[in-house]
C-alpha cells in the first residue's frame, strides 16, 4: 500500500541510520547566470528584474492554480503552505502551547518520532496545538506531486493533527531557518513565544537525537502547568 514511501526509504538507507537527515543530495543544482558584453538599458533592466521577482515567487509558492491545496483522508487533512504561512497557523492559536515539528517520509529519526508528535496532540486535546510540516517538496515537479503520498503516510500513522505540506523546497527551507538537517521541532509557549528549537546539529542530544518523549513532552508539559 505505500510502495512508493517505502522504495524511497530502501534507497536511502545510509541516510536512515542516522539521528538526523540531511536535504536530499540529488536536488536540481541552481541556474548559473549568463553575462551579457554589452551594455543594458533601463528598461531591459527592469524587465530582468521583474522576471527574478517572478521566478522568486513561483519559487516560494509553486503550486499552480489548478492543483489540489488541500487533500483529505479519513478525517484527515494536509493543506500546502510556505513557511510564513505555517507562521501565521502558529500565531492562531495564542493562550495554546504549539509544537510545529518539520519532518519528511525518507527520514527515519523523522518517522520515527512522528507518533509521539500524534500522541501529544491527542493527550492534549484542549492545551496542545500540534502541527507537522512535510519537506518532501525538492523543488523538482509540482509540490502537488507529493500531496497523495504524504497524506497516504499520514492516514496510516492516524496523523489527526494540523498537517502542511511545504510548497517551498527543501534546500530553501534549510537556508532561511539555518537548518542543516532535520528532523526539527519548535515549541512556542502560550504567548506565541519560541520556548525552544530543538535540533541536534551541535550533538546536544547524543547518537540518539532529541526525542519527544525525554526532551519535547516535559517541556510542553512544564509549559501547559506554567499557562
Amino acid at each position: 500500500m505505500f510502495s512508493s514511501v517505502f522504495t524511497r526509504l530502501a534507497l536511502l538507507t545510509p541516510l536512515l541510520l542516522l539521528t538526523s537527515c540531511t536535504p536530499q543530495a540529488d536536488s536540481p543544482p541552481p541556474q548559473e547566470e549568463v553575462s551579457s558584453s554589452e551594455p543594458e538599458s533601463a528598461e531591459n533592466v527592469a524587465a530582468e528584474n521583474n522576471s527574478d521577482s517572478t521566478v522568486e515567487m513561483q519559487t516560494e509558492d509553486k503550486p499552480a492554480s489548478s492543483e489540489p491545496r488541500t487533500w483529505k483522508q479519513d478525517s484527515i487533512s494536509l493543506t500546502a503552505a510556505t513557511w510564513p504561512q505555517v507562521q501565521a497557523e502558529v500565531a492562531k492559536h495564542n493562550g495554546k502551547v504549539v509544537v510545529v515539528d518539520l519532518w519528511s517520509t525518507w527520514c527515519l529519526p523523522c518517522v520515527r518520532e512522528l507518533p509521539h508528535l500524534i500522541q501529544l496532540q491527542k493527550d492534549y486535546p484542549d492545551k496542545v496545538v500540534c502541527i507537522s510540516v512535510n519537506l518532501n517538496y525538492d523543488g523538482r515537479g509540482e509540490p502537488a506531486e507529493q500531496g497523495p503520498e504524504v497524506l497516504e503516510f499520514l492516514v496510516s500513522k492516524d496523523a489527526r493533527l494540523v498537517n502542511f505540506l511545504s510548497v517551498t523546497p527543501d534546500m530553501k527551507i534549510y537556508e532561511t531557518l539555518d537548518l542543516a538537517s532535520i528532523p526539527v521541532a519548535f515549541v512556542y509557549d502560550t504567548s506565541g513565544s519560541l520556548a525552544k528549537r530543538f535540533d541536534n546539529e551541535q550533538n546536544e542530544y547524543g547518537d540518539e537525537g532529541f526525542t519527544y518523549e525525554k526532551q519535547i513532552r516535559p517541556l510542553v508539559e512544564e509549559l501547559v502547568k506554567g499557562e
